[in-house]
């Protein structure tokens, strides 16, 4: 098999720009003399929060680097302003789909990853004791769904091929 790639979701870039935008334009036409202090001071933290959002939508609307990497051997997390950080599936046990939901409505959506017990990893010295990965896929240009049905096939594949060159009987 070959490596995957997946890159940011330009609609949710764009949307989260439009969003930003909008806030940010009704910032400068305020006529900050009519309100009290408190509604200034709201506001101001409130242009902070969206002017970010909007430099952050642009950062992924320009992103021409992957977010992800799934490979035979690993996978590999892209962050945005840090190092990228990769998992071998020699050290993962399970995926599954969690998603955050405020009334009843779905936010965001995140495939975490299971890593083996602590003792199994004590000997790779890789991990600390109880780390977790997880991958956001609500950025992603990809269902969440998909993904894990990819992710769960290359896991097996390689805990299949893993057995098979141990000479334990598949």
């Amino acid at each position: 098999m070959k490596e995957v790639h997946f890159y940011s979701s330009k609609i949710t870039s764009l949307l989260m720009f439009g969003g930003s935008a909008i806030f940010v334009y009704i910032f400068f036409s305020l006529d900050k003399d009519r309100y009290s202090m408190f509604v200034v001071i709201m506001h101001n933290l409130g242009f902070i929060l969206f002017l970010s959002s909007l430099i952050f939508s642009i950062v992924l609307l320009l992103r021409r680097k992957p977010l992800l990497t799934v490979t035979d051997q690993q996978i590999i997390i892209y962050h945005m302003l840090g190092k990228s950080s990769s998992i071998g599936f020699e050290d993962i046990d399970s995926f599954y789909v969690s998603d955050t939901r405020n009334r009843g409505i779905k936010i965001a959506e995140h495939i975490l990853i299971v890593l083996k017990s602590p003792e199994k990893n004590k000997k790779n010295g890789k991990f600390p004791a109880y780390s977790s990965h997880m991958i956001q896929a609500d950025i992603l240009n990809v269902k969440a769904k998909f993904l894990l049905e990819l992710l769960n096939t290359r896991l097996e594949t390689f805990n299949d091929l893993k057995r098979v060159g141990s000479g334990k009987v598949v």
